[in-house]
């Protein structure tokens, strides 16, 4: 294994020498898969009441074609991990989109429930494929320095969806039929393939590796903590995210024009917080600069619902929390690549599976505050769920009132020169 590893670290040691825009043209079609991904996710919300019409199905069992998909992701990510470790990285990645636009077709032309769920399923496993490879591909083929901008770029395309992706998406909904709104996800799929295929080098992949030994790298010094952070971080935000057109409706008073135009201040604010995130990762320790990003979402969230009693004050408020929200994914990612080492590709598809364990979470903690009533007090609930990810980031680090006697960025250090001794 160590062998190949070494292969791994050339490989992107000579890609990282190509001149910035060849590596920079390579990510942002990583990122276009990553586009195709977060459309694919976040537009189902929109499609639930013609979906349901035209199959026949309540709103409830509609929307289980979500949590098909969310699940799938989780549980997938870390088996098709280790199922896929020897394929070569380029080949996977085509595969993969290629699979996923035929999940969408075969979503776009089901007849039945059935069929629709098995293509939900279909379309969550190789999407957790993809986005645990892309984010590995995109710091291999990057010089280490830039590696948190790489891994932003890459995840800018799942937070240009919510901004572009989704409204399109639903607008072509609107316009013809939800059908054609999976069509389009479809397309995107492929077009992101062929780029993939044409501009991406090839890449070795690793020794296989089981699915025992790849959930064990949750056991590495600090993982449990970043992991649990991630979950209580994505709960915080999707608690209310997830229910947000109701709130748009009984909060705010916004009507249909007015969703998409909120939608897409948090998608903005979202595409800057990931870019955002990604430059301080390059600049700080990870660790550290989480501390801030996270004590300012739970601020955000907990003054988000007052602001949503105004369509000025809603529109700022998704604007800021979008921002803030994202600016902390990057940095939680370079954190398990500086912590995991040589097991860094494991601890980020383990943490794509905290991402959807959280989303499933937060739609059934939010369910049920919702049915109880208590719709108000998603806002100030995410918050509480953001402070107690800060009190576990706090655990993971050691935090004291002085400084930790290593950070990540110390560790991340000692690797490299590690590696650069060895070689």
């Amino acid at each position: 294994m160590g062998r190949v590893h070494e292969g791994m670290l050339m490989q992107r040691e000579s890609e990282s020498d190509r001149p910035g825009r060849a590596v920079g043209v390579q990510v942002w079609l990583l990122a276009l898969g990553m586009f195709a991904i977060g459309t694919d996710l976040f537009i189902v919300s929109g499609l639930l009441p013609s979906l349901g019409h035209d199959l026949g199905l309540s709103t409830g069992a509609a929307g289980q074609t979500v949590t098909a998909f969310a699940l799938t992701y989780a549980v997938a990510a870390p088996v098709l991990a280790s199922l896929t470790a020897k394929v070569d990285r380029r080949t996977l990645l085509i595969v993969v989109l290629v699979l996923f636009a035929a999940g969408n077709a075969l979503s776009a032309t089901a007849l039945n429930f059935a069929v629709l769920l098995v293509s939900r399923v279909i379309t969550g496993a190789v999407a957790a494929l993809f986005a645990a490879n892309a984010s590995a591909m995109a710091a291999h083929i990057t010089a280490p320095e830039r590696r948190g901008r790489a891994l932003a770029i890459v995840y800018a395309g799942m937070t240009s969806a919510i901004a572009l992706g989704v409204p399109l998406g639903n607008a072509i909904g609107e316009l013809s039929s939800w059908r054609w709104a999976f069509g389009f996800v479809a397309l995107l799929a492929v077009v992101a393939a062929v780029g993939v295929r044409v501009c991406i080098p090839a890449l070795p992949g690793a020794a296989a590796a089981t699915v025992r030994e790849r959930l064990g790298a949750i056991r590495i010094h600090r993982a449990p903590s970043t992991m649990l952070t991630t979950l209580l971080w994505i709960v915080g935000t999707f608690v209310v995210y997830t229910y947000l057109g109701t709130l748009f409706d009984k909060v705010t008073g916004a009507d249909s024009a007015d969703h998409v135009w909120l939608l897409l201040m948090f998608g903005i604010g979202s595409f800057a917080g990931v870019m955002i995130g990604g430059r301080i990762a390059d600049r700080a320790d990870p660790g550290r600069a989480l501390i801030g990003t996270m004590g300012a979402l739970a601020l955000v969230l907990a003054a988000l619902g007052p602001a949503l009693h105004t369509l000025p004050g809603a529109t700022v408020g998704l604007a800021v929390w979008g921002l803030v929200h994202w600016t902390s994914f990057p940095l939680i990612q370079h954190r398990l690549l500086g912590i995991g080492g040589k097991n860094g590709d494991m601890l980020l598809a383990l943490n794509n599976s905290a991402v959807y364990l959280g989303q499933t979470t937060a739609a059934v903690v939010g369910g049920l505050l919702a049915g109880a009533g208590l719709l108000k007090s998603l806002p100030l609930v995410g918050a509480g769920f953001e402070v107690l990810a800060l009190l576990v980031l706090l655990a993971g680090l050691g935090w004291r009132v002085t400084a930790p006697a290593a950070t990540d960025g110390d560790h991340e250090a000692a690797r490299r020169t590690t590696t650069a001794r060895s070689s």
